[in-house]
């Protein structure tokens, strides 16, 4: 792991020090909101198959949740290979930018068109949360061991969206709720296009010895 210019090197920083570091802070927001909008979006599939396809059971709206699931586990293996040509930060912005797409489809679409725009969102998951981990850390060098401890923190927005999600479903409509994964995406997008990007700015962090 290489050391950028400015990234505090002493080992006794507390958690408020670390996230002083740009881009690991949003780091951890964009893992927070990913990890919110992938159990969200994978939570409400086959309620969602069964409110925009009239007279599918539940049985078959599982069906979806299963190729949802597929295609997440094909991601993560091609993206791996992927990676090997297209760099991390590249990709992960063509991923976030088309679970946008695909999340605006749900919102605005009906039918099979919108169920499986949901389904194909499983496979842009696939390689977010390692690669958003690789890039938040970057850089941290004696740091890194606080900063990971973060990022894995940050699957709290597991439990945080997925009942946002719910309290808009039950307020308004199934559809309206994906709002809340497409806001999530927008701040992976961010982070993919820019937040990733060590800055000066760490350089003014003066880390204070034990």
């Amino acid at each position: 792991m290489r050391n950028h210019p400015g990234a505090p090197t002493k080992s006794h920083a507390t958690v408020f020090d670390v996230l002083r570091v740009r881009h690991l802070s949003l780091g951890v927001l964009a893992q927070f909101c990913y990890v919110g909008a992938q159990v969200g979006v994978a939570s409400f599939i086959i309620r969602f198959a069964e409110h925009t396809l009239p007279g599918l059971s539940e049985k078959s709206a599982a069906h979806y949740l299963q190729a949802h699931l597929v295609g997440f586990m094909l991601g993560r293996f091609s993206g791996s290979a992927i990676m090997k040509i297209f760099p991390a930060p590249r990709l992960l912005a063509l991923l976030g930018f088309s679970s946008v797409v695909c999340l605006l489809l749900v919102i605005l679409t009906t039918g099979h068109i919108a169920v499986w725009a949901i389904v194909l969102v499983g496979f842009f998951h696939s390689i977010m949360f390692p690669t958003i981990f690789a890039l938040g850390i970057d850089g941290l060098g004696d740091l890194t061991k606080v900063g990971s401890s973060l990022l894995v923190m940050a699957i709290i927005g597991g439990a945080i969206f997925p009942s946002a999600m719910g309290r808009i479903s039950d307020a308004t409509n199934i559809q309206i709720a994906f709002i809340v994964p497409l806001l999530c995406h927008l701040v992976v997008f961010y982070f993919a296009l820019r937040g990733y990007k060590p800055t000066v700015a760490a350089s003014a962090i003066a880390v204070p010895f034990a």
